[in-house]
Parts: C-alpha cells; structure tokens; sequence
C-alpha cells in the first residue's frame, strides 16, 4: 500500500544547493520536503575542495561567478559561522606563468570588486613556507575554507526544526504530471521497499549531476555536462592560507586547508554517468607533478586518501571542451514552464558551493512567484545556528582535544551529547584518537530514522577521516553500536565491509608504500583477525 503526503513544494537532491532551497522555502512559510536517495551530502557536496571562493579564480574568465562568489563569500562568513575557517588566501606566479594574465587579473579583480593586496615574496614564504621558493609575484585575497558536510548537515537541521521535511534513503522512482503541470512525486525507501506519494504543486530538480536523469522521469529533455574533479588528501595541514595558483583556472593549483589536513586539487574530465566516481592512478601522478611547481614538496608529503566527484555543468550547446574549463561556473536556473511547457517544474544546477546560498534564494524567489507567496528571502542575514556552544564541558572526563573537538563541533546535539555524557559509560571514550571524535558525539549521532552506516556518521563527525582512514576506529564504533543496541550484529558487519572498501577506493590508487601498508594493516584486521569477507566475495 501506498502512503500519502501532501505538500507545496518538493525538492529533489540532498545536498547543499537541495538544502538551501528546503531552508529558504521553509523560512517563507512555505512547506516542503527533501528527498534524497542517499544521505544527505552524498554527493557533489561532499566531492570538492572545500573552499569558499572569493571570486579569484573566476575575475578574468567568468565575471559573473566571480561577482556572485564574492558577494556570497561575505554572507557565508556571517551566516554560517560554524562551518567556516576564515583563513585568507593567497595567489601565486610561479616561473613560467604569464606575466599578462596577472596584469589582467588584477584589472578583473579591481573591476568586479574583489579586495587583493600585494605581498611580498618573503613575507609570503614567511608565512607558507611550503611555496615554491622561486614564486615571482604573490597577492593575498579573502579566500576561506569551508566544511561542506557541516555546512549541509546544519542548514537542513535548522530547516528541519522550522517545520521542513526531509527524507533520506528515498528514491525517486516517478513524477506524475498531468495537463501539463506536475502533480506528485513517488518515492521508495531504500531499505523497507515502501513507496510514499507526495502530492505537490511545485517540483524542484536539485539533483546535481543526477539533474539530467530527474528531468527525463518528467518527459523534460536537459543536457548535462557531468565534469568529475579528482583531489587527494594530504596527512598534515601544510597551508595556513588557501594557496591558488595565479594562472588561468587549470588542474591542479589550490591547496585548500581543511581542519588538520590539506586538500589538493583539482582535475576536470568530462565523464558519461553522474555516478562515475572512479580514480586512475596516472591522473593522480600528474595532478601531483604538476602541483609540484606550486608546493614543490607536495611530491614527498604522504596522501592519506583521493576521491572525486562530477560538477554538473549546464549549457544549451555543448563546446567540445573535454575539460568542462570553459563552461561557466555560474548558476542555470530553468522555468520549465517557459522553457518545455511543463508547469511546476524547476531545476537548478551548476554554480558553486560558495554560491548555494544565492542559488537557492533565486530559486524559492521562483517558487513563491510560482505559488503566489510575497514573502521574501531572508537567508541572506537569518544566521544558521552556531555549531560552538558556550556549555561547559569541562566537568566531564573528557581529553583536553577531545573536549575542544565537542566545544566546537556541538551545534544541534549539544543537548543529546550532554545526556549521553551524563548516562552512557563510554561517552568520553575517544573512538577515533586521528579526529578526536568521541562515543558520546557518535552516541548523538546516530540517525533514527535508518539503519546503522558508518558513513554516515563519518559524514556527522569526522569518524575515519583522518590518517588510519577508520582502521581502528570504525571496529570500535561497530562494536559500542552493538553493545549499546542501536545495531545487530548483522548490521555492523555490514557497515564494515562497506566502510572498509569506500576508504580503500580512495587509498588504493596512490600507489605508495605507506599507503600500501595500511591498506594490508585494514585487511588483517577486518579479513583475517575478524573472519569478514571482502567485499564482493563469498563464503561458498
């Protein structure tokens, strides 16, 4: 049987642009439900350097992106504090760079407004001492990094506690329309098989690169260039700053500091299927050769992880350039009313993290419009709750950077972590010593609307991020799960052999020694000591 809902407006894709838009609409007083066929920040959210764009990278060759990323990079500082570094960033020439383009970037910049300051090469070095010694010209621009799943994760919380919807695990398996105007969407929970049916009067496509694929189950025809970066992970934060390099937007040339690591990327190839997230190890070599002539140790520094994602870049008519460089990183919103004829139906795509916020607020702008609503948006200066808390953890048998970690990382949870502090016989039990991430935070994690995964919580917490990649960690968190009842024993195992392969993914491809070694330190714990299987094979 299946079940019914009913509501304004319902958004297709639970990741940051998806959450935005739940937000915004929320905020209006209009009601609305996320649906996601995974957890939210799954995807392309998740898959990206992290870095909160000052309109650099974009001032000579996409003015427009450049103005955008800008403007919302001042909003983003003030409204989502907690999932923000303020850290400045730097562009840098290196020898063989063109001195032309520094000229025209400086003009661009001026022009579109964006602040650059000259900095001297050995102040610059002073403060990086990782740059390349033999950089010719340096310039300090208001870069930052940004933590997308923490970013995502609390705008949808706050969505959430405003009255929004959100389904995670839900599949779209329809969208009804009829005499030209969408009707209801019909969703499959991924672990039960029920189906629910939300009547609606507005559908918004906030899929990502699954975007194209949405629109094909509304008989509506999009193309869509799914453009797959690759960036590895680097064991220590090298960088205090963002460092760019000060050349026309290619592969490899930002470092990106993200808590106690670096970020290194990008490439960009254009791939067929929106869920290709495959890494060549050639790629890698020469993503890091290349990266050389900006951070020349970056050859010897040991990379814990790569992974990659696809951006999903949208243009009328495709240009032949393999590289996905020369489409703009500006937002497309489409009015599919106008454009096909099909009433109450949107999507959004392209643009960038640094610019979700405005994404969705154009968006909503629409919807409102769409259901005659004259409410305005006012996530532009309604901050998302702060993730620091001024509770005082101090009483509880907490290490001093696992206390800190707690301090900063609360937000939401801070009463259920404070509950599991007080009751839970582990609950300072430091479960991964790489992030500090302690059972008590795992404990205020755990979903209840899902089975146990690992990943998810990885997602919530930083559970395995760090240089073990979960080696250890993720034993522990299995083994509380189960003692404290929130998995069978079934369910951990499980959420082990999927854990351990989507961290070997992105070890494997490195090639290195050291990562080699921990790669069979995983095996023998999880294959040989604790008897799982691999996964993929089988008992028989």
């Amino acid at each position: 049987m299946t079940a019914r809902f009913e509501t304004d407006v319902v958004i297709i894709g639970g990741g940051v642009t998806g959450a935005g838009v739940v937000r915004d609409l929320t905020l209006r007083g209009i009601r609305a439900i996320l649906v996601e066929q995974q957890d939210v920040v799954h995807g392309t959210s998740s898959r990206n350097h992290g870095l909160l764009h000052s309109g650099g990278r974009y001032a000579v060759r996409d003015e427009n992106a450049a103005i955008e990323s800008y403007r919302e990079n001042l909003i983003l500082k003030e409204t989502v504090p907690g999932s923000i570094e303020q850290t400045g960033g730097l562009f840098v020439k290196v020898p063989g760079d063109d001195d032309d383009y520094v000229r025209q970037w400086l003009k661009s910049c001026e022009k579109v407004g964006i602040p650059t300051e000259e900095v001297s090469v050995k102040q610059a070095l002073k403060e990086e001492p990782y740059l390349n010694r033999d950089a010719e010209a340096v310039f300090r621009v208001p870069d930052g990094a940004v933590d997308p799943f923490t970013l995502t994760a609390d705008v949808i919380a706050d969505a959430a506690d405003r009255g929004g919807g959100l389904l995670r695990y839900h599949e779209v398996t329809s969208i009804s329309r009829q005499n030209g105007q969408v009707e209801s969407v019909t969703v499959q929970d991924r672990f039960t098989g029920e189906l629910k049916q939300i009547e609606t009067s507005i559908v918004i496509n906030a899929a990502g690169p699954w975007a194209a694929h949405v629109a094909r189950m509304a008989d509506v025809p999009m193309e869509l260039i799914n453009n797959k970066g690759t960036l590895t992970v680097l064991n220590q934060r090298i960088n205090r700053q963002v460092i760019n390099r000060l050349r026309m937007p290619g592969d490899a040339d930002i470092f990106v500091p993200a808590h106690n690591v670096t970020i290194f990327g990008t490439t960009g190839v254009n791939v067929d299927r929106p869920d290709d997230t495959s890494l060549d190890r050639d790629e890698i070599r020469e993503m890091i050769q290349e990266g050389a002539a900006l951070v020349p140790e970056v050859e010897n520094i040991r990379m814990i992880r790569a992974f990659s994602g696809s951006r999903p870049l949208y243009q009328e008519k495709a240009d032949g350039d393999a590289s996905g460089r020369g489409v703009t990183r500006g937002m497309a919103l489409l009015d599919h009313e106008k454009r096909d004829g099909l009433g109450g139906f949107i999507t959004i795509s392209g643009g960038k993290l640094t610019t979700f916020r405005y994404m969705a607020e154009k968006t909503a702008d629409l919807a409102a419009e769409k259901l005659g609503v004259q409410a305005e948006c006012t996530t532009d200066r309604e901050p998302v709750p702060h993730r620091v808390t001024d509770r005082d953890f101090s009483k509880w048998d907490l290490s001093p950077a696992a206390q800190k970690k707690v301090q900063y990382w609360a937000g939401t949870n801070v009463e259920r972590l404070e509950k599991s502090l007080h009751e839970s016989v582990n609950a300072s039990d430091v479960i991964c010593e790489c992030e500090q991430v302690t059972w008590a935070e795992l404990e205020a994690d755990f979903p209840e609307d899902r089975p146990f995964h690992l990943g998810d919580l990885r997602r919530r917490t930083r559970l395995g991020m760090g240089t073990c990649q979960g080696t250890f960690c993720h034993q522990r968190a299995a083994a509380l799960a189960v003692e404290n009842g929130y998995a069978t024993n079934q369910e951990a195992e499980a959420a082990l052999v999927n854990a351990l392969e989507t961290r070997k993914k992105g070890m494997t491809p490195l090639g290195d020694e050291q990562t080699r070694r921990q790669t069979e330190m995983m095996d023998a714990i999880y294959c040989v000591s604790l008897g799982m299987q691999k996964e993929g094979e089988s008992n028989v």
